[in-house]
């Protein structure tokens, strides 16, 4: 068995191999739209010796239509597709419940700064909007560590280390780790894990799930992420 020497370095390599094949699965789906042009036959000036879906191709050239198919179907068809397997690793959360551990009431994390999610929410970001009315920051990153070492070091363990992370805890949690408002709950809260990709205590009672998706939820990011490779490359 590989040993990856810690757990952000086992989910850089899973994720690493899967966008890879996504990257060749992508491809394919690509390749299959390209057209059958005799390229001997054709008089538009071109020094362009292997047409490849990112090469420069001159005006009025048929490959260009052939870019444009393949942005509109990665942006659209495929997206929908992903969709639907976002959907069903949603619908698969249903299978599991909270544990009431209360862990991501007392730490949460944001790579937004409370000044900057007051701006976002704002701008009409819900988000944004639910969490800063929730969630109150840490004095200092010390407190944080203190209140959940186990979770805290989780989560600076795989964020990159160059990033500047925020750390909160819910107003509204009780001494009983339970919350003090329950029914009012936000969204937030009610949707609770928003994403299959999103790091969770081990102690969660969505941990499992967590578990059992992860793979298909890296895939489903790899492909958006080629997607927006692709987008940019073509223009």
């Amino acid at each position: 068995m590989q040993d990856y020497g810690s757990e952000s370095e086992r989910m850089e390599a899973l994720y690493k191999k899967i966008y890879i094949e996504s990257a060749k699965i992508i491809r394919n789906e690509v390749d299959k739209l390209k057209p059958d042009v005799n390229c001997r036959a054709c008089t538009i000036p071109c020094d362009i010796q292997k047409p490849d879906i990112f090469s420069v191709f001159p005006p009025k050239c048929p490959y260009n239509n052939w870019q444009i198919k393949v942005i509109s179907y990665l942006t659209n068809d495929y997206k929908s597709k992903l969709r639907v397997s976002k959907k069903s690793i949603m619908e698969k959360k249903k299978d599991y419940s909270c544990n009431k551990c209360g862990n991501c009431c007392k730490l949460a994390v944001s790579e937004f700064n409370p000044m900057q999610l007051k701006q976002r929410a704002l701008r009409g970001d819900k988000y944004a909007k639910e969490f800063s009315a929730i969630y109150v920051p840490y004095e200092s990153e010390e407190m944080a560590e203190a209140i959940c070492p186990d979770f805290y070091n989780k989560l600076k363990e795989l964020m990159n280390p160059n990033e500047r992370l925020y750390f909160y805890y819910c107003s509204k949690l009780g001494a009983d780790d339970l919350c003090s408002d329950y029914e009012n709950r936000p969204d937030i809260c009610k949707d609770f894990p928003l994403t299959a990709l999103k790091i969770l205590p081990d102690c969660c009672g969505y941990q499992p799930w967590h578990e059992s998706v992860e793979k298909l939820a890296m895939s489903i990011k790899a492909r958006e992420d080629l997607i927006a490779f692709y987008k940019n490359k073509i223009g």
